[in-house]
């Protein structure tokens, strides 16, 4: 069926996402530990940041599409015997559907500052001088 062709070919989509998000994560983690010149706009005195990645979010729909429209089919009945004509029959045959799932992106990946409890080894962002 359409469906797991369509949900394995996105499973393989998905984790090579999700190794490029690791990958980002831990790249964003090197800068953030830096300089201090990357910190949150109006950062408040007292608490911790982090730059957390916000990856993209999608909806997968199920929408139901036309296959063949309805239509009228005509059939040609062969005389049974001398006496009796062939017989035409004309029948409808109602419209077919498919069920089409579809992906929509509701939000872009981005990174978003977070407030987290400060601990060891971790400092308040100071104001550059």
């Amino acid at each position: 069926m359409d469906f797991k062709r369509f949900k394995r070919k996105h499973d393989r989509h998905r984790a090579v996402a999700t190794g490029a998000a690791l990958v980002v994560i831990l790249a964003a983690d090197i800068s953030v530990a830096g300089d201090g010149a990357d910190c949150p706009p109006n950062p408040e005195p007292g608490k911790c940041y982090e730059k957390v990645y916000s990856p993209a979010q999608y909806e997968e729909r199920a929408e139901q599409v036309l296959d063949q429209p309805a239509r009228f089919e005509t059939r040609t009945i062969a005389e049974s015997s001398s006496a009796s004509p062939a017989k035409v029959e004309r029948y409808a045959v109602p419209a077919t559907y498919r069920i089409v799932m579809t992906r929509h992106k509701l939000r872009d990946a981005s990174f978003i500052w977070q407030a987290v409890a400060c601990g060891p080894g971790r400092t308040p962002p100071r104001a550059s001088d």
